[in-house]
C-alpha cells in the first residue's frame, strides 16, 4: 500500500486514548465526506462557485483533523476562491488533487477501521 495520505495524530489526542471515539469518527468522516467531495466537484462542473466555495468550507475541518496535511492549502484556495466568486485556471487541478487524495483517504482509513 502507498504512504498514508492521513495522519490521525490530533485526532487520537483529542479522543484521549479512546479508540471507539477514532473509529466512530473515522465511520463519520467516511460516511458523510464522500457524498461532500461529489458535491464539491458537481459545484464545480456546474460553475456554481458559491456552493463550491461553502462545501469546501464543510471538508476542511475533516481534511486537518484527519491529518490530510498534502491538501490543507488546495481546500483552503477552492474556499476562497469560491467565496470571492473566482473561477481561477488553477481550480481544475486543484479540484483533480483534492478528489485523487480524497478517495485514497477513503480507501486508506476503510482499510484501517477493518484493520
Amino acid at each position: 500500500m502507498s504512504e498514508k495520505v492521513y495522519d490521525l495524530s490530533q485526532l487520537e489526542e483529542l479522543a484521549g486514548g479512546s479508540q471507539e471515539f477514532v473509529m466512530s469518527m473515522v465511520d463519520t468522516f467516511l460516511e458523510h465526506t464522500p457524498s461532500q467531495l461529489e458535491e464539491l466537484k458537481s459545484a464545480f462542473s456546474s460553475g456554481d462557485l458559491s456552493a463550491m466555495g461553502g462545501v469546501a468550507h464543510k471538508i476542511k475541518p475533516n481534511i486537518d483533523l484527519f491529518g490530510v496535511h498534502s491538501l490543507k492549502e488546495e481546500i483552503r484556495l477552492v474556499e476562497s476562491l469560491g467565496k470571492e466568486g473566482v473561477n481561477s485556471p488553477d481550480l481544475p487541478s486543484t479540484i483533480n488533487k483534492i478528489n485523487d487524495v480524497l478517495q485514497l483517504a477513503f480507501q486508506q482509513l476503510t482499510a484501517h477501521k477493518n484493520g
